[in-house]
């Protein structure tokens, strides 16, 4: 999805996932404001290919797991760059390994959210998480 209110980018490979994600943030208004990509290296080619001083995301959601360029090739290559190195990374992730957790963070993720896929409100985990950065956290200008 393209267009001037995307705020989100969410990087998730797994079909199921984005459905799920998709549901959840239709069901709070929020779909509109999302762009999915499937892996790091079309989440790399989105960010060269947008005029980020114009409009840059205000959170991207990015899975750790996925082929081409995982999570942690994103996150190096997100950091090391001065245009996207401010942007709010949130690792989304099956794994809650305390040594994933502690290498996202050391790569310079914001966050680390662990995938809920309980039934009774699929999706409402990443709509909370989506709703914080968007109206909660004051970022700079």
């Amino acid at each position: 999805m393209e267009g001037s209110r995307i705020d989100v980018l969410m990087v998730e490979d797994d079909a199921n996932d984005v459905a799920v994600a998709l549901r959840a943030f239709r069901r709070h208004s929020l779909e509109d404001r999302v762009c999915v990509l499937r892996d790091g290296a079309e989440l790399v080619d989105y960010l060269q290919t947008h005029d980020l001083r114009v409009r840059s995301p205000k959170v991207i959601l990015l899975d750790l797991k996925m082929p081409r360029l995982d999570g942690r090739g994103a996150l190096r290559e997100l950091r090391s760059r001065p245009e996207t190195r401010n942007i709010p990374v949130v690792m989304v992730s099956s794994s809650n390994l305390q040594s994933d957790v502690r290498d996202c963070y050391e790569l310079g993720a914001n966050s680390f959210v662990v995938k809920q896929l309980g039934p009774l409100s699929p999706g409402t985990y990443l709509v909370d998480t989506v709703r914080y950065w968007l109206e909660l956290n004051e970022a700079t200008s």
